[in-house]
Order: C-alpha cells, then structure tokens, then sequence
C-alpha cells in the first residue's frame, strides 16, 4: 500500500498527518498543559477545573461572554491571579513540564514569558495606574527617584496612547 502523505494532496493529507501524530509522542507535547485549574476570589469560584493542552506554534483564542472567567484564567496562566487580595488558584498549570506555581519559581519571571494584553490600563487592581506602569521598571530598578519615574510613566502612556486619558487618574 502506498503512502498516504504521498498520494493524497491538500486538506487530505493534513487530516491524514494530524491522525497520524494524534497516536504519537508529538501529540503529547504541550508548551502548556493546564490540570484541573480552579481559581477562587475568597469564596466565589471563578474557575472550576479546567484541563487543557496548548500545543506549540499555535493560536490559542480564550472566547466567552463578559464574566465567564476568561480574564481570570489567563491571569492565571501568568500567575496575576494571585495578587489580587483574597485570590487563589488550585490545580496545576505545567510550561514546557514545569509546574509554574511550585514555590521555587519566580512569579515575575513566569510573567516575561507569558504576556497579556489588558483592556484596561492598570492590570494591577490593587495598584494605581502610575504604580502598574512602574511595576516591571522597580523590579529592575527599585531606587528610582520621583522625577526618573514620573517621566517613564508619561512616556509609556504617551507611547500607549493613554496619556490624555489617564493623566489626572494617576
């Protein structure tokens, strides 16, 4: 019998390689792998146990309803969740096999691999806009002076084009 990638063309022979990698080792190796992830605001459970793969060199698209929870999970996967007060998360969210949320991984670290895009601008609602676009800058360099960060925080939100928005809600 002849070889399936060889004989068939177009959408047959895709759907023929992705049957044939789903019974392979390639089918098991995710850049991300979420295990049974709950995620909770004090007592309310925002997220119930969720299990997925995100395979490498894919789109992965987080699509629901305002407030189903679609914030929440990726602020998960990027360990965000848990500075909000009273928040915790139970579960296990794996990048390349490791376990981001052991103790010995850094937080902020996670957080440079795993971007976000936020609707709003402070990601941090604990935080003021000021201190949010501050945060990653005082990781780096935490004795800045009054005036170096007042003028990373109005170039940053001039270069976002939030500077007329938010400059009296700093």
């Amino acid at each position: 019998m002849s070889d399936p990638l060889v004989t068939l063309t177009g959408a047959q022979t895709i759907r023929a390689e992705a049957e044939r990698r789903a019974h392979t080792t390639e089918a098991l190796a995710a850049a991300m792998q979420v295990v049974d992830l709950s995620a909770y605001y004090g007592d309310f459970q925002a997220l119930a146990n969720i299990s997925f793969p995100i395979h490498p060199g894919t789109v992965t698209a987080v699509i629901g309803p305002s407030g189903c929870g679609k914030s929440t999970f990726i602020r998960c996967l990027n360990r965000l969740h848990e500075l909000a007060p009273g928040a915790r998360v139970t579960g296990t969210v794996y990048l390349e096999g490791v376990d981001i949320y052991q103790p010995s991984i850094n937080p902020a670290r996670v957080r440079q691999l795993i971007g976000m895009v936020f609707q709003k601008p402070n990601p941090f609602p604990t935080l003021s806009i000021y201190d949010n676009v501050l945060a990653g800058v005082r990781l780096h360099r935490p004795r800045l002076s009054r005036a170096e960060a007042d003028e990373i925080v109005e170039r940053s939100l001039r270069a976002a084009a939030l500077w007329d928005e938010v400059k009296d809600k700093l």
